[in-house]
């Protein structure tokens, strides 16, 4: 059966219209687009990458290939890698890039922007160089071409975002749905680690859907989970210790940087961010001064935090990774089992969907199915609670002295 298709191909006959740019990188620019094919259109994600250094393209053609592998519901989809000759981009395109390259070249030389992936290796004065033959400014530019991800598109919002959403409304995501959305990634990476280490997780690479669906994105810096490495990539205040000082990495440092992460949403501290006007030596001696400091368990911080899963959060951040969880499939059946779901109903990809949706109609509209979706949100006088505030009573007395100190 099989050999009757030997040697049959065919070309695409899709098109790719840019819509608008939904967001900026470390490496590059990420647009909305459609891709149109036979009359058939559907929203899709293009992934940039600035530079034409034989190094990075060939991390771009990586990552395309290692994300193009990854099937599973709660990671986002890769489709393949697609170019455009930069001939046949318009000016104003160029321009755009131009104006992005300038500014991200200056973050890293002052290097206030924390949130900024840190790629060891390459000097400014290279990247510029090489930007500008990007651009079209060099003598070496003819058959170049800018490089895509093609992505599926998620309607939502990352965790990130989320957060500071609730921040801004005064308010922390609650207790539950954090716990959901962390176990919903460990799902995520119980998968992924057969292949890889992700390396990069954070908020911003960590997505919801309107349907509640949790989704990790982003694997640019992800290394073989086979490949022994001691390059220095990702977010330095959701890094794992010996990812800083080290530069080593294994599926147990992805445990940690979840576990940043579940620590930064349940009290609204990131154990590691480093202050402002930092440069990055600085902020790699200041993750190493705040290693010898006592990180507070989350139930010490926050009244409401159950001290079930704090302690889970808590050994996910073992500075020592050998006293950590060593596999994440653990993590998440410890969140649910001893958590989540320890009392039977609990959040779900619908009731998370919810949530949200009443969130952003500030919980003044809903109706009988989202309350039935939202059950397990009562306190001990069956009244519901979908507000987390974040105010003085919300906090232990410790913590308000820690947030005190922070702002200091």
């Amino acid at each position: 059966m099989s050999s009757s298709l030997t040697g049959i191909s065919f070309q695409s006959a899709a098109i790719f219209s840019f819509v608008k740019e939904i967001g900026r990188g470390g490496m590059g620019i990420v647009y909305l687009a459609e891709k149109h094919s036979e009359d058939v259109s559907d929203l899709v994600v293009l992934k940039t990458i600035l530079t034409t250094r034989d190094q990075q393209l060939d991390s771009l053609k990586r990552e395309a290939n290692i994300a193009a592998t990854l099937r599973h519901e709660n990671i986002v989809r890769t489709f393949g890698l697609e170019s455009i000759p930069f001939d046949s981009l318009p000016t104003e395109f160029k321009d755009n890039l131009s104006v992005f390259i300038h500014k991200e070249s200056f973050e890293k030389t002052r290097g206030s922007e924390h949130t900024t992936n840190i790629r060891m290796g390459l000097t400014c004065a290279e990247e510029d160089s090489d930007n500008r033959k990007l651009l079209g400014r060099g003598k070496d530019n003819a058959g170049k071409r800018l490089f895509l991800i093609v992505m599926e598109y998620i309607d939502g919002w990352d965790l990130r975002k989320i957060h500071s959403k609730h921040i801004k409304a005064g308010l922390l995501l609650p207790v539950k749905f954090n716990a959901f959305i962390i176990s919903r990634i460990c799902r995520a990476l119980e998968y992924a680690h057969q292949y890889i280490v992700h390396r990069d997780i954070s908020p911003e690479n960590i997505l919801v859907n309107d349907q509640g669906v949790t989704k990790l994105m982003d694997f640019g810096l992800s290394v073989a989970a086979d490949q022994e490495t001691f390059e220095l990539a990702g977010k330095i205040q959701y890094m794992a210790p010996e990812q800083v000082l080290d530069g080593y990495v294994d599926n147990r440092s992805d445990i940690f940087s979840l576990g940043l992460v579940a620590y930064r949403l349940l009290t609204g501290i990131s154990p590691f961010f480093p202050p402002s006007g930092m440069n990055f030596q600085q902020q790699t001696e200041y993750y190493g001064k705040m290693l010898d400091k006592e990180i507070v368990p989350p139930h010490e911080i926050c009244v409401d935090v159950p001290e079930e899963y704090s302690q889970i959060v808590m050994k996910m951040l073992a500075v020592d990774s050998s006293m950590r969880y060593q596999k994440i499939d653990k993590v998440g059946r410890e969140i649910e089992k001893k958590f989540i779901y320890a009392e039977g109903f609990g959040p779900t990809n619908n009731s998370l969907a919810a949530y949200l949706k009443l969130f952003d109609l500030d919980f003044q509209v809903y109706d009988d199915e989202d309350l039935e979706q939202l059950a397990f949100m009562t306190d001990d006088n069956d009244e519901f609670v979908f507000k987390r505030k974040l105010q003085k009573e919300l906090y232990t007395e410790r913590g308000r002295q820690i947030m005190k100190d922070r702002r200091g």
